[in-house]
């Protein structure tokens, strides 16, 4: 932990209410990895969200300290009972979408590591979308695996994009968006068929739009008439969803399903409540 504790970290919490008995309510939680983050999240027995914590280190240090996220598991409060915790999810850049009819491990996985660079510390892990009749392929540290499997036993392991891939019934042309630090994950369907996955990364509003008008054109899409919805992982984050307003005035961030005490949390409630049902 020595990197990190000279280090300055960013918290930010929720908490639905003040009452100082908010964490014996709590009884499922979920866990959302990242690089150089995490989000812990409790719920309350019939599923109403109760609390929120997002932590992050600095963008200079590497992208997966294994003592920040074992620091976590130890010492976060949601965390201290282990069986509580329904699923964590996992959000890397190395991912590939493969048909069933085209789905082989052995193949598959060969073409995910021509299209990016497998590192020996690395596993590949696959996730069935039934719904589509695809698989989902990800890369991820194998020492960030071993630290959930020993402490959190009983939860699943999903891909972050996974509330992403389901099949909207009311819009033509759908497009969810989420956004992390330094990474938009972003999946396209039309005519509820899945057209396009893509997990890119952005330093400004203006790179996501890029992305969403040229995968819009590559498949003849209106994007000012696309249902979109864009979702963020720290409330710090809604900044850019903002900015896209002036070029797709329809996005929308939760408003209107989410109910919050705080107006600046409404995308990062909205996505850890899209994730609490995926895992469930």
């Amino acid at each position: 932990m020595s990197e990190i504790a000279n280090s300055s970290s960013t918290e930010q919490i929720y908490k639905l209410h003040t009452g100082d008995n908010i964490i014996s309510q709590i009884a499922k939680v979920i866990i959302v990895l990242m690089p150089r983050g995490i989000s812990v999240a409790g719920f309350s027995e019939r599923g109403d969200l109760l609390m929120i914590k997002n932590n992050e280190y600095k963008k200079t240090l590497p992208t997966w300290i294994i003592d920040f996220y074992e620091h976590q598991f130890l010492n976060e409060q949601m965390l201290s009972a282990p069986h509580k915790v329904t699923s964590v999810f996992v959000a890397c850049d190395k991912t590939l979408v493969v048909p069933e009819m085209l789905y082989k491990p052995h193949d598959s996985e060969a073409w995910l590591r021509k299209l990016h660079f497998i590192e020996a510390n690395e596993v590949i892990t696959t996730h069935h979308l039934r719904e589509d009749k695809a698989y989902y392929l990800y890369s991820w540290p194998a020492a960030i695996k071993s630290l959930i499997n020993r402490y959190f036993t009983k939860s699943k392991i999903l891909p972050f994009a996974t509330y992403q891939f389901y099949k909207p019934f009311k819009a033509e042309c759908s497009m969810q968006i989420s956004l992390t630090a330094d990474r938009a994950f972003a999946t396209l369907y039309k005519n509820r068929e899945l057209h396009w996955h893509q997990v890119f990364p952005f330093k400004s509003s203006e790179d996501i739009v890029y992305q969403v008008k040229l995968a819009a054109k590559q498949f003849d899409i209106n994007d000012m008439q696309m249902s979109m919805q864009c979702t963020v992982a720290n409330k710090s984050l809604t900044q850019h969803i903002t900015e896209m307003l002036q070029f797709f005035p329809g996005l929308k961030d939760g408003t209107g399903t989410v109910v919050a005490n705080d107006r600046s949390w409404v995308s990062n409630i909205y996505l850890i409540q899209q994730l609490y049902a995926c895992g469930l």
